[in-house]
């Protein structure tokens, strides 16, 4: 659940997938699904890898390309007007 800044909840999403890898072979499709930049690829390892070492530098170590990443695979459940818009209508509602 992501609650607001007064704590209220304003959204659920339900895992569907959760990947351990390295940085730098992320695929196309998650770089679109992500639904950041332009959806590519590079415009996707571009801004994490900018970001990234922003905050491994503020943590004091380098960052890499090899470095684990946490990759989440996500939809929406709540509420049904915002999940019906990402992931399309349920029929077990």
């Amino acid at each position: 659940m992501m609650l607001d800044g007064e704590g209220r909840p304003r959204f659920i999403w339900r895992t569907s997938e959760v990947t351990i890898k390295p940085l730098s072979p992320v695929d196309d499709s998650f770089a679109w699904d992500e639904g950041e930049g332009d959806r590519t690829r590079e415009w996707w390892l571009d801004a994490h890898r900018r970001y990234f070492a922003r905050q491994t530098s503020r943590e004091g170590f380098d960052f890499h390309d090899e470095i684990l990443t946490v990759f989440e695979r996500f939809e929406a459940v709540w509420p049904l007007d915002v999940a019906d818009m990402i992931t399309g209508p349920k029929s077990d509602r």
